[in-house]
Order: C-alpha cells, then sequence, then structure tokens
C-alpha cells in the first residue's frame, strides 16, 4: 500500500486541482501523465485508500477529484459522500473499468459530477476534468441514454408541476447540456435558461444542476432520448 505523495498547489486561480484516488500505482501515474498534457491541470496529490483520499482532499481542497471505484479499503461510490462532506466544492469524477447502469446511479447519487470509463482516450479525461471543474455533468453521450427511463414508465408525482418548458430544460440538463447550450438549442436568451434552471432545481427540491440530474433520472421526470 502507498501512501499520498503531495505536490505543491500552483496559486493561479485558473489551475485545476487535481487529486487521484487509485491503488494501482501504474493506472494513477498514466492519469496523471494524461493531465500533465494541460498547463490548466496540476495534479497535487495521488492517495492509494479511500482513508488516504479522504485525507487529502480534506487537506488540499481540490477543485477535482479523480476516483478509482475499486479500492483496498472500500469503493469509490461508497468514499463519495465522505469526500462531498470533507471539501464541498470539491468535484468528484468516478473514474472506473465498471460500465454497468447501477455504477454510474450510485455515483451520481452518492454526489458525483460525473463518471468517465478508463478505456478512453487522454483527451475525453482532460475534457472531463475541466468540464466537471466548472460544475458540468461528466457523462458520455451513451451513459445519459443508459441512465434514462425506459418509454411508458409514467410520470411520478415529484415534479408535476414542472411548466412544458421546464420540463424540457431538464431533459436537457439530463443530456448533460450546459446554460449556453440549452440557451441556443430552445433560442432563448441566457438569463432566461439561467432562471429555468434555477425553477426546475427549486421545484425538484435541489440544490445545484447534479442534484436535479440524479433526482429526475431516479423519479423517472423525463423519459425518450
Amino acid at each position: 500500500m502507498t501512501t499520498a505523495t503531495e505536490e505543491t498547489t500552483r496559486s493561479a486561480t485558473d489551475i485545476v486541482s487535481v487529486v487521484i484516488v487509485d491503488d494501482h500505482l501504474l493506472v494513477a501515474d498514466s492519469l496523471a501523465s494524461a493531465l500533465a498534457a494541460s498547463d490548466r491541470i496540476d495534479v497535487v496529490a495521488v492517495a492509494a485508500t479511500c482513508a488516504e483520499g479522504a485525507a487529502a482532499v480534506g487537506r488540499l481542497n481540490p477543485t477535482v477529484c479523480l476516483l478509482d471505484q475499486r479500492l483496498p479499503d472500500g469503493t469509490g461510490t461508497d468514499l463519495i459522500p465522505r469526500l462531498r462532506a470533507a471539501s464541498p466544492d470539491t468535484k468528484v469524477v468516478l473514474v472506473t473499468g465498471d460500465d454497468s447502469v447501477d455504477v454510474l446511479r450510485l455515483a451520481l447519487e452518492a454526489g458525483a459530477t460525473g463518471v468517465v470509463n478508463k478505456g478512453r482516450r487522454a483527451r475525453a479525461l482532460l475534457d472531463a476534468v475541466l468540464h466537471a471543474a466548472e460544475g458540468t455533468l461528466v457523462l458520455a453521450p451513451e451513459d445519459v441514454l443508459r441512465l434514462l427511463p425506459t418509454p411508458g414508465g409514467g410520470l411520478p408525482a415529484l415534479g408535476h408541476d414542472l411548466t412544458p418548458r421546464e420540463r424540457e430544460v431538464l431533459r436537457l440538463l439530463v443530456r448533460a447540456r450546459s446554460t449556453r447550450e440549452i440557451a441556443a438549442e430552445l433560442v432563448i436568451s441566457h438569463a432566461t435558461a439561467r432562471n429555468h434552471i434555477q425553477a426546475v432545481i427549486t421545484k425538484l427540491g435541489a440544490h445545484t444542476k447534479l442534484e436535479a440530474v440524479t433526482i429526475a433520472v431516479r423519479e423517472n421526470i423525463v423519459s425518450g432520448p
């Protein structure tokens, strides 16, 4: 078992600091090397266990934490709530070889900002970190579709008071669209899109866009791709 290794955090406000939690040193080194291709990303620590990861995230408050699912002392999905409690502003992205829908759901419900399959190219990892840092949901398009409920499932009580426009906005959020993309697709202003998003978040009893998406998927509020 290795111990967490740390580097000096850069002071520039535009630098995205990252903690990697993975017990396979070769994988962790590969992740760090891939991220080193961007001058906007700084890997500030590498940890090999849940305990080390929680300690590193709590101490360093990184912008993003890249987290493996299978660790010696637990699972990534079980660790996510601990990381969120230790550093509420840190965005957690699960990096896993397990592409089951159950893992996707567990990660999102636990508070992850996204899930990236280990089979993805380095560019996908870079994009995932930068998008997660901005608070954008990070999921492959095919994973978003797999999370959508099957047609004919019906609408639960939660979300019944959403307007047709708010349902459109929510459906686009589930598809990982940004506020700017929603505004463009619905041909509305950025401010109007932002207001619709806030209305959706409030009506679903959520606090963030990611939480609203998680609720929408879990409660079958939107249907169809």
